[in-house]
């Protein structure tokens, strides 16, 4: 396995794609295909027509590239749900108290609780684990590789393999550590009162508890989740999180 991650990051082609470039690319081949056609019809020009023509198919194609992992993403924030309540119900019954914590171990990181009142600890995978196993395929390796490391291919595995978001940003602030994703898949769930009121607040959706995980990995200490915002505005989603002290 290559050590540089940026061989495993996708060609620039895909990037492109990915970051909408195609919807745009797509909406100008349609009124290019528009502009030929009036000029088809004006001129009777035999290549006008089947310019307008070529370019009218290469625009819904291009334009089909870009809607359908989009409805994919949707139907896939939609199916956690039904795992977020069951895990919720779950740490309900076991008496779990507090935000999590992500606890590394080795190249992956545990979700843990305290237990009621007697300083006992929970652990349990980690909420974002299926997400923080796509970081391993793309980048590989990422045990205490450091915080540097983290701020910059977690989020652009994020957005340029996983397309997950349109955009990620990592700040650090001491021991504070702020992740903004502009877009993200998850969105659908921001705005569900359920998943609000006992999932953001507590461990956060999939997508940041695997990007606490992945900052736990990186860092080699616990991270303790502190919260998780939603601009509906902007579609902006921001993680707070709590590197534990050396």
């Amino acid at each position: 396995m290559s050590k540089n991650p940026l061989s495993r990051l996708p060609n620039q082609g895909a990037s492109v794609l990915r970051r909408g470039s195609s919807r745009v690319l797509g909406v100008t081949l349609i009124l290019t295909s528009a502009l030929l056609f009036v000029a088809a019809f004006v001129t009777s020009f035999l290549p006008f027509e089947i310019g307008s023509l070529i370019s009218f198919v290469l625009g819904v194609a291009l334009l089909a590239v870009e809607l359908e992992p989009r409805v994919r993403l949707s139907v896939s924030a939609d199916g956690m749900v039904g795992y977020l309540h069951a895990l919720d119900g779950a740490l309900k019954a076991l008496n779990a108290q507090g935000k999590a914590s992500y606890v590394p171990h080795q190249n992956q990181a545990t979700m843990a609780f305290g237990i009621g009142e007697t300083g006992q600890r929970l652990e349990l995978p980690s909420v974002g684990g299926g997400i923080h196993d796509e970081f391993i395929q793309q980048l590989g390796d990422m045990e205490q590789k450091g915080l540097d490391y983290f701020s910059l291919w977690v989020p652009k595995a994020l957005v340029d393999n996983l397309a997950a978001a349109e955009e990620v940003n990592a700040s650090r602030d001491g021991d504070r550590v702020s992740v903004s994703m502009a877009k993200p898949f998850v969105r659908r769930l921001c705005v569900d009162p359920f998943v609000n009121a006992n999932v953001c607040c507590r461990m956060g959706c999939p997508l940041a508890g695997a990007v606490a995980g992945a900052l736990a990995v990186t860092t080699g200490k616990e991270v303790l989740f502190d919260s998780c915002s939603y601009d509906p505005k902007k579609q902006l989603v921001t993680t707070s999180l709590q590197v534990a002290k050396s």
